[in-house]
């Protein structure tokens, strides 16, 4: 398996390994180090290589060429590529090594937020996909959306694979140390989440505070933007955790954050995965429901469904459903239900 992040913390590759191992086959996922990477013991053989360049055009290359070459001097049966930016060098062994070739597409990769003014970098991405793509016969993704796009675009049948948790977690609730309320956010602090608008909100909440736990490009950013509006005491930055001590705050928080944006058909095609992740331990959460999420939301009723143009609109939301028990509880019950079928 071919994977661009580092596989301790990204639970879909994870999820997909144990899943291998359970039934008997050898996995060895190749994957990346980062500065955040933590140590853990996983049951299947992963290799993180120490990439010099950490970011752009000169990234990819690397691990491309990299994991190519990694490749080359190993025996398989199956090679995945978790996402378009490893699918070149896992088409490229298949070939060589006569194995199959199956893609994992975490996103619509070439409609993605960081791509969408770009477009010398995501014309590139867009040749090998469209390439490649036509000739898989193994393809599978993670929301109804992102797999009619790429049938209706390269005549390729991708099968559905969402980002649900597992089933069984064994969670010890972690507290934060705080008498108030807790409004949490979980995940990558990147464009598009609205997380500069819920941390300039908190100036208007006076009982609550802004969790954030994750990583992510505009995290010197958000701690810039917390201490020039002077809310330290206000907004809370965990770092990165690993999946279970995560899952142990979120447990104990009582408004989750899901505002993506539908900047570009990745985002609006998107079913994020934190959502079933707040769900399964009875998390209410807000969401600006893109289709995806909007159709889970009018079958399971999991999460409230939110517009605001103002961080002071924003405000009142957040303060308005923390004060609304009744409605909360509902949410709760609800995810109880749902959460049986969402792993």
């Amino acid at each position: 398996m071919a994977v661009t992040t580092d596989v301790v913390s990204d639970m879909r590759v994870r999820k997909v390994c144990e899943f291998l191992v359970a039934k008997n086959v050898y996995v060895e996922v190749v994957g990346r180090k980062t500065s955040s990477t933590f140590d853990a013991k996983l049951p299947f053989r992963f290799t993180l290589l120490n990439l010099l360049f950490k970011r752009g055009v000169l990234f990819y290359a690397e691990y491309n060429l990299r994991f190519f070459l990694y490749g080359l001097f190993k025996k398989f049966d199956i090679i995945v590529a978790n996402d378009l930016d490893t699918l070149l060098p896992c088409y490229l062994l298949s070939k060589l090594k006569k194995a199959e070739l199956v893609y994992d597409s975490h996103e619509y990769f070439t409609e993605s937020v960081g791509l969408q003014n770009r477009p010398f970098v995501r014309n590139i991405w867009l040749k090998i996909e469209r390439y490649i793509l036509p000739k898989i016969k193994r393809a599978y993704t993670v929301s109804p959306s992102i797999s009619k796009a790429y049938f209706d675009k390269y005549h390729v049948d991708f099968k559905l694979v969402r980002n649900f948790p597992k089933s069984k977690l064994e969670l010890k609730k972690q507290s934060f140390n705080t008498d108030n309320k807790v409004i949490l956010y979980q995940g990558v602090f990147n464009p598009g989440r609205n997380l500069h608008s819920v941390i300039e909100s908190m100036k208007h909440i006076d009982d609550a505070i802004f969790v954030l736990i994750g990583y992510g490009e505009l995290e010197s950013e958000l701690k810039t933007q917390v201490e020039r509006w002077h809310l330290k005491d206000k907004v809370q930055f965990l770092g990165k955790l690993p999946y279970e001590e995560m899952m142990a705050f979120a447990a104990s928080a009582d408004l989750g954050i899901a505002l993506e944006e539908p900047f570009g058909d990745s985002f609006k095609y998107s079913l994020p995965n934190k959502i079933f992740d707040y769900a399964l331990v009875q998390l209410p959460f807000v969401t600006l429901a893109t289709p995806e999420v909007k159709n889970i939301l009018s079958e399971h009723k999991i999460g409230i469904e939110i517009s605001f143009e103002t961080p002071e609109q924003l405000a009142k939301i957040l303060s308005d459903t923390l004060s609304n028990s009744v409605l909360l509880n509902e949410i709760k019950q609800n995810q109880v239900v749902a959460s049986k079928h969402f792993t």
